[in-house]
């Protein structure tokens, strides 16, 4: 991954950033796409977690949790990763780890025009560790916070789930569609479209007390291109859940749940491709605790969820893009904790 990232640097320029010093991070621009790149130091790969402080969780290259670290909770969803000083940074993609975020939740960078601009930090983004990273005073600048999307309201159901009404931008280019995404803790998303106005709109069922990435894709129904904006990560309120075990052993599904496989691909008259994905069966599988589904998401960061049952089978996603690479994963969401389990598949 770290080779691999290295020959991104090297065409793209990894931009000088700046954060508070407990947390140093650069980015490597890509207008449009939500998906980003950022590269940090092993110094920023933490050893343990100290209370009250700000992390993301990495799996597999891809920050899949950004959370506040609180003792007094200690179902945090975060039970394993490698330590910062044993952390093989050739194989990110392969591993779990924790780093310290920044306070501001973005990162300050030179864009190719010289300009100083903030890149948040977001659900899905790729993070690459490399021994040593310079910090370029220039970029050490205070810039205002401008979201696309604005939320209005947060509120507390009865279920102790959290819900969020927003505004979404307002495009009127009628040949564009507009969706406003919502994405939350082992990237699992919530996706409504908008009738391109700043009509409110109210997106339910989003976890108590924890931050939440908040996008929106403006797609372009000729050419089906996509230009993915983000906001900096929100916190929905704390509903003072009871703690809950867990209903399903995270640990022995990691370990004995195999990874979706793409069985057949094909072209279809359109230009696109379409696949079919295979699954296993995940044992034990109550309906009542347990939900689980395909996900599969492009360079861009544009999604599609497919919801899965427990005994295997096979689904079929088209639409894909001929020159493109997708990451598949199966998510198995614990009902009875909210713990979100990630099984990876190979790239699509």
């Amino acid at each position: 991954m770290y080779k691999k990232l290295l020959l991104s640097v090297v065409s793209l320029s990894v931009f000088a950033s700046f954060t508070p010093a407990e947390a140093h991070w650069s980015a490597i621009e890509r207008p449009g796409q939500a998906r980003k790149d950022f590269v940090i130091s092993r110094d920023e790969v933490v050893n343990s977690l100290q209370n009250q402080k700000l992390y993301a969780l990495v799996e597999y290259g891809v920050i899949s949790k950004i959370f506040v670290w609180n003792e007094a909770k200690p179902n945090e969803f975060v039970t394993s990763y490698i330590p910062g000083y044993s952390l093989p940074i050739d194989m990110i993609e392969e591993v779990v780890f924790v780093a310290q975020m920044p306070d501001s939740l973005s990162v300050n960078y030179v864009d190719n025009s010289g300009e100083v601009k903030a890149e948040p930090i977001n659900h899905g983004d790729n993070v690459a560790v490399v021994e040593e990273l310079p910090i370029d005073s220039a970029t050490k600048v205070s810039l205002p916070t401008q979201n696309p999307v604005q939320v209005i309201s947060s509120a507390v159901a009865s279920d102790y789930s959290t819900s969020m009404t927003v505004a979404p931008m307002v495009v009127n280019d009628l040949n564009k569609s507009v969706e406003v995404q919502v994405i939350t803790n082992g990237i699992s998303f919530t996706s409504i479209a908008t009738d391109n106005s700043a009509t409110p709109i109210t997106i339910n069922n989003l976890p108590s007390d924890a931050f939440v990435s908040v996008q929106t894709v403006i797609r372009d129904k000729t050419t089906n291109e996509e230009i993915i904006l983000q906001n900096v990560v929100t916190k929905t309120p704390d509903a003072q859940i009871p703690v809950v075990a867990n209903a399903r052993d995270v640990a022995a599904d990691k370990a004995t749940i195999a990874a979706p496989v793409v069985a057949a691909s094909s072209v279809g008259s359109n230009g696109s491709r379409s696949a079919t994905i295979e699954f296993a069966g995940i044992p034990d599988f109550d309906p009542t605790r347990t939900i689980a589904s395909i996900m599969v998401v492009g360079p861009g960061g544009a999604t599609t969820s497919v919801g899965v049952n427990g005994t295997g089978g096979a689904i079929t996603i088209g639409d894909l893009g001929l020159d493109s690479t997708y990451r598949l994963t199966l998510v198995i969401r614990d009902l009875n904790s909210g713990e979100e389990t990630l099984i990876q598949g190979a790239n699509l």
